[in-house]
Formats: structure tokens, sequence, C-alpha cells
């Protein structure tokens, strides 16, 4: 699956790489748009591209010609856009979670608001949130006026363009949520607590359906696809999505973070409703001083420590790695009729790609 998602990721690149120049070059303001486009360059190829090449991947699961060239480079331009859709939720995410790290290294507004100081300029942290955030809409207009473009049917890119805005909105409602639930007010109706069913929901919509039934759906559409095989594959993503949450929960707590490539702990200082959050606080045994590191914004390495002991002793780490597994299982029968009808090379890389999520490491 590694050896796909890299050759993949050469084709997706490169057509970010012209989206971006043929969108920015053209505005005014040239330095400052320059950089702008320069930073969401770079930014976006530091990341995975998973989402990118999961459009070819969706593609040839529905029996998409993969030797057609015009609508191989479609597949190409639409996951350079969705990777662009992904830069810019992240961009916004790390200002809601005041986040300094982003895949080793500052996250936009930090990066920012260093450029500032170091010019003297006033107000360099609140302007260089200003910044972050006129990236990340950048993004994403960048990103639908790719998608405009495709090579591929109207009809089929008519059906990628709906889709992309439907989801996208959704995933933002699923982001206010996720900070609502943050405030605890009950303000916009949301339980004090949140229950299991209630983070798995929320998991469904913010991280399942954009990471992975959006861009697999987006492939399904340029092949063409039956409403069925691509219902499929997005009830199918929306399974893998919340077994990738799950294992961000757990990387959020266990993982290195060197690997990581941001701070450890974010969730846990922000109280971030997680499900490892809910059962270590509705377990009976848990230390009432773990509890309480729970929303505590200057909470210590050590005490970051003691929530990860506390989770691994009480069997709630081995209860999240089963709860994912069993995602990652439902998700294959899931999209079982497809995988059969599939390319045997295609359908071993969703395999993987199940696999994949239970192991990785970042």
């Amino acid at each position: 699956m590694l050896e796909y998602l890299a050759k993949e990721r050469v084709a997706v690149l490169d057509a970010m790489d012209k989206g971006l120049a043929s969108s920015m070059d053209g505005l005014p303001f040239g330095p400052l748009a320059i950089d702008m486009g320069q930073r969401l360059l770079d930014y976006s190829k530091r990341g995975k591209t998973i989402r990118g090449c999961l459009v070819r991947l969706g593609f040839e699961l529905c029996g998409g010609d993969t030797s057609d060239l015009v609508l191989a480079k479609a597949c190409a331009d639409a996951g350079a856009a969705m990777e662009l859709f992904q830069s810019g939720l992240l961009i916004h995410d790390d200002i809601m979670d005041r986040d300094d790290t982003r895949r080793g290294s500052p996250t936009i507004h930090v990066a920012y608001k260093i450029a500032l100081a170091d010019f003297g300029a006033s107000e360099s942290d609140h302007n260089g949130q200003s910044l972050a955030i006129c990236m990340g809409d950048i993004a994403y207009f960048v990103a639908f006026s790719m998608l405009t473009r495709l090579t591929a049917p109207m009809d089929r890119v008519q059906n990628v363009l709906r889709l992309a805005a439907d989801e996208l909105s959704l995933v933002c409602v699923a982001q206010a949520r996720d900070v609502a639930n943050g405030c605890g007010t009950g303000l916009f109706g949301q339980p004090g607590e949140p229950s299991e069913a209630d983070i798995l929901s929320l998991y469904r919509k913010k991280t399942g359906r954009y990471t992975f039934s959006l861009p697999l759906a987006m492939g399904a559409n340029l092949a063409g696809s039956s409403a069925q095989a691509r219902r499929a594959l997005e009830d199918a993503g929306e399974l893998l999505g919340v077994a990738f949450q799950l294992k961000d929960d757990e990387l959020g707590i266990l993982a290195d973070q060197v690997a990581l490539g941001k701070p450890l702990g974010s969730d846990l200082r922000e109280d971030k409703k997680t499900l490892i959050r809910q059962r270590l606080l509705a377990h009976p045994a848990t230390n009432s001083t773990v509890k309480a590191i729970f929303g505590k914004p200057d909470a210590a390495k050590s005490e970051l420590d003691m929530v990860r002991a506390e989770a691994q002793r009480l069997g709630i780490m081995d209860d999240i790695r089963y709860i994912m597994a069993q995602y990652s299982q439902n998700a294959l029968a899931c999209a079982s009729l497809v995988l059969k009808a599939a390319p045997g090379a295609s359908a071993d890389v969703f395999w993987q790609l199940a696999q994949y999520n239970l192991a990785r490491t970042k």
C-alpha cells in the first residue's frame, strides 16, 4: 500500500504545484500572494497525502479506465484539491486548538507570527492568526477552482463539485460541534458530557466522511460508477474514518512526539471529548487526580504520563484498539461487493489501507 501511495503522491503533488501556481500567479499583491502560495504548497507537501491518493483508488475500485490519461489527470487534480481542503482545515484547526507545531514544523499561524515579530510588526500573534485564516480560505477556493477544471465528462465534474461542497459543509458543522462540546454549556443542545455514541457519531461526520468517504466517492464519480458502488465506498469510508480518529486519539497520548510531528497531550489540555477521555472519566476505578488533568492548560509531561499509565492500567487502551479493529473489519465487509468486482491489485490496496490504519505511528 505504501508503494501505491508513494507512486500516486507524485502525481498529486505535481498537480497541486501547477494548480496553486495557476491560481496564485494571477492575483494582485504579487509578493504576498506568491508567499502564501509557496507556504501553502510547502505545508501541504509535508502531509501523508492519503486523502489525495484515495481519489485514484476509488476510481480504480469502481472500474475506472486506468489507461485513459485524461481521466488519470482528473484523478490527480481532484486528489490535489482534496489535499488543499485538508490543509485549509488543518490550518484553521491549529488556530482553534492553539497548537504550535504541525508536521514537525511551526503551524502556519505561528510561522507568520514569527515572521511578523522579526520585522517588528505590532500584534504579531493576532495578525499571524489572521494571515493563517486567509491562507486556509485560499486553500479551499483554489481547491474548488481546480475541481471546476477537471478533465472529465461534465456530469461527473458536477457530481464531484456537489459532493465536495456537501461534505466540506458537513465537516465544518461537525468541527463546530466539537468546539461546542468543549464549551460544556449546552448552548447548542449538546449534552454536558457526550455519550460514547455521541462521540463515535461525531467521528463519523468530522473525520470519516472527509478523510475516506469523500475522496473515494470523488474517484468513484470520475469512474462513472453506479450509485450503489459509490454508496458502499462512502459507508466503508465512514467506518475506516472512525478507526482513523480513534488511532489519532491513541497517538495523541502514546506516540513518540518526534515521529508524531506535533506536541503530545494537546487534546488532553484542550479537554477534547475523545473516547479515551470518556472511558477514563466514566470508569469507577480511575484515579481522581487523573480526572483533574483533563482541561488543564498547563498540564506537564508527568501528568500526561499519569493519564497514559492509567488508561493502560484499566485496559482502556486495549478496549480502544479492539473497537478500532472492529470498525476496520466492518469497513471491509461494507465494501466487499465493490472489492470482489474490483481489480485484484486495487482491492489489495484497500485491504492494506485498513490494516495500516491500525498500525501507523503518526
